[in-house]
Parts: C-alpha cells; structure tokens; sequence
C-alpha cells in the first residue's frame, strides 16, 4: 500500500468507478468517519494563540504566507514525530504527529489567515513494515507552498511563494502537484491504512469510501479498496477496482503489483505473466516503488524478480546502502555469493551511520569466511 498522484492527463477520460459491495459491512456496527471540518478545525483558544503570535511586533507586518510559515517553524521546534494521523487540534496541542499531520496544520492555519495552500508529493525513502499477509507498507508524504494570493497559470511558478518541507531527507524525490481534494483524500487513506494494518477492513472500507467522495480518481484510494474487498471476500469487486485504476493509469506499480497477486491467488497464470511483463518493462517516476517491489520479491523469495527490481531502483538511487543489503540477499539466495560480497562492499561504503557499518562488515566477514 502507498500513495502516489493522479495522472491529471487522463482525467477527461469518462471511466466509471465501480460499485462498492456494502454487503460487505456490517449494518449495526457504528464506524467512526471524521468529517474534514472535524479533521481541520482549530479550537477557540488555539485561534486566540495565533492572532496573539502574529500580532507580534515583528510579526504583525509581515505578508500572510510568512505568518504561516514562521508559526509552523515555531510549532516544530521539539515537534515529536511519530508515524500517527493527529487532527490539526490534536497536532497543535500535542506537539506531536506524522508528516501528513503537520501538513493538515499548516493546511488550517493557512485557511484561517487567507493564505492558499498548494500540495507536492514527497517520495520518502521507504518505512517498511513487516510484509505479513502480502501488506506491505511504503511511506511517502507532501511539502506545502504558500501563496498570498491564488496563483495563476502554472503552479510553481510566477508567483511568489514560501515553502514549507516537513522532515525533508536527502533521499527525498519530489512529485506532482495534487489539488486541495487529493491532499484530503490523502488523510482519509492514511486512516484506513492504520485500519488495515489492525485487520479493521470494515472500518477501513468506510474510510476509503469517504475518501472518494473527494477524490474518486485518486490511484492509492483505487488500490486500497480492491485490497479490502478481496480480503472481505470479493474478488470480481476487487478486480473491477484493479481494472479502473488501470484505465486511470495504465503504469502504477502498486495496482499492477496488486492486480498481479489477485490473478496468482486464482491461479491465472497466463495473466499473471502478461502483468509481470508490464511491471518489469515499466519506468516509474517513483524509484522507491521498484524497491518495495524488490523487498516484497525477497520476502517471497522470488530472488530473480528481486535483482531485476532492486538494480532499476539503484540505477535511479545508487546511494541508499538498504538496497544494496537487499540485494546481496537475493544474489546468496541464488547461491551467487562472489556477488554478494562485492555488493555489500558497496554498502559498507554508502553507509556512514556505525551501526549500519558494523553489520555490514558483520555479514561481509560471514561471506569471506564462507569463501575461504
């Protein structure tokens, strides 16, 4: 599961969403779906605590998106990240939260001071989770340009804006712009991934479905609700998801990946390898995707598919040391052990946290000694 943009180029295309199955849920089970007012609403006194900081001398006379971007700053300061979707009350007052939470902040303070607020995808170097089930979990997240005044023509450009980057890495890619409903829609499948991952799938279902009600085209919402109708049990529902986000667009990974899996559970095998020749021959403008892919290959120990995945994500990112560790694996796992060798040698010297060092050299040390 992972998020990525609408291809916009497509989106005059008429293709119709496919009917959710709602026998699925549970009539007299009550889930809790927050409505974005409740999502972005400050608290009286948080609303006092902004004019207050604003109207500060050197404040007071400064253009709206500053404002924004100097109180956000000041927010940040000791700001605890932890991979959990706040509200932007909860955000405020617990000084805590993930990159998405922080966003949905400056997203209401920017709402309260006029300020427009426009959204970039940030490909994150990859949080895996353990990929039990076939859930595998990828982290991306949005930085957020602020303007005085809507911009016209082109975003990015011409108008002059602030930019504010939450956690930014080096590893970090940036993507597409998405619009105001795709960033909500993003929150909305933030939550029901949380669901996921606690086997709520129900809850999860009600989520999405609220998700699209903002943005029904939106890829990472088609995806994760093909994966919730095949885990209640509706494969044909499943597909026709599959198939939707497809016609959207004919190259993501994550639904192709997914798709893949659906078809090898039926044991369509024929299908199954015209979707692995599509995954393969596809050059994504995410390199993370191809290393999700590679982790999920080797989880599976499908070591071949895991070289193919790994060395497309290292053509595009030659220095994240994790993939290179990955990689070794699978060529030991191909009984290639000169080739892991050299590979780790090449993540020893990518790597300059000690930690991360030291249990390179460790492994390093078990393959010469395997050698010799």
């Amino acid at each position: 599961m992972s998020a990525c943009t609408v291809n916009t180029e497509n989106a005059h295309k008429s293709y119709y969403l496919p009917d959710f199955n709602h026998a699925l849920i549970q009539k007299n089970t009550p889930y809790n779906v927050t409505s974005i007012k409740n999502l972005t609403r400050l608290s009286e006194a948080q609303r006092q605590e902004l004019q207050a900081f604003i109207s500060k001398d050197d404040m007071k006379d400064l253009p709206n998106r500053l404002k924004v971007a100097h109180f956000i700053n000041d927010k940040m300061v000791n700001f605890n990240y932890e991979g959990r979707n706040s509200t932007s009350s909860e955000s405020w007052e617990s000084k805590s939260g993930n990159c998405m939470a922080l966003a949905l902040l400056t997203y209401s303070i920017a709402k309260e001071l006029g300020v427009y607020p426009v959204f970039q995808v940030v490909y994150a170097s990859p949080v895996l989770t353990n990929i039990t089930s076939d859930l595998l979990v990828t982290s991306d997240h949005v930085r957020t340009f602020l303007y005085d005044e809507q911009p016209s023509g082109h975003y990015l450009s011409g108008s002059t804006s602030t930019v504010i980057d939450y956690f930014p890495d080096r590893f970090d890619r940036t993507g597409a712009i998405v619009s105001e409903n795709e960033f909500l829609a993003m929150f909305y499948r933030n939550l029901a991934a949380d669901a996921l991952l606690l086997h709520n799938y129900e809850h999860a279902f009600v989520l999405l479905k609220q998700g699209f009600t903002l943005a029904p085209e939106y890829e990472p919402l088609i995806n994760m609700m093909a994966i919730v109708h095949r885990r209640l049990g509706d494969n044909v529902t499943a597909e026709k998801l599959y198939r939707y986000g497809l016609n959207i667009e004919p190259s993501s990974l994550t639904i192709l990946s997914n798709y893949r899996l659906l078809l090898e559970l039926q044991g369509r095998k024929d299908d199954v390898a015209k979707i692995e020749q599509q995954l393969l021959s596809i050059e994504s403008s995410n390199p993370y995707r191809y290393y999700s892919l590679g982790i999920e290959a080797l989880e599976f120990e499908d070591y071949y598919r895991t070289i193919i995945f790994l060395e497309k994500f290292i053509k595009s990112a030659p220095y994240f040391h994790q993939a290179y560790l990955a990689l070794a694996k699978a060529q030991l796992g191909l009984g290639n052990t000169k080739k892991a060798q050299k590979i780790l040698k090449q993540a020893v010297e990518l790597t300059d946290i000690p930690e991360n060092k030291k249990y390179y050299l460790t492994k390093l040390e078990a393959l010469n000694n395997t050698l010799h």
